[in-house]
């Protein structure tokens, strides 16, 4: 089970699409939630359709946002 208080919520989807790089780690900074919230809000994020993976390694994903046109 998952919870994250209702700002920090709100602000997962409102602010995060909009960053240019997104990672574990940025949304640990920026967000002040601990690694394994911010892996699972980085799954639903891309369920979602709003961010799209850059870069795998088997240690971190970077992703970035979406936008309307695929390349």
């Amino acid at each position: 089970m998952v919870v994250l208080d209702k700002p920090t919520y709100e602000r997962l989807f409102k602010e995060v699409p909009t960053y240019k790089l997104i990672s574990q780690s940025v949304l640990v900074d920026r967000l002040k939630v601990n690694a394994s919230l911010a892996r699972v809000a980085i799954k639903e994020l891309e369920a979602q359709g709003l961010i799209k993976p850059l870069s795998r390694h088997h240690a971190q994903i970077i992703y970035t946002r979406a936008t309307g046109n695929d390349e």
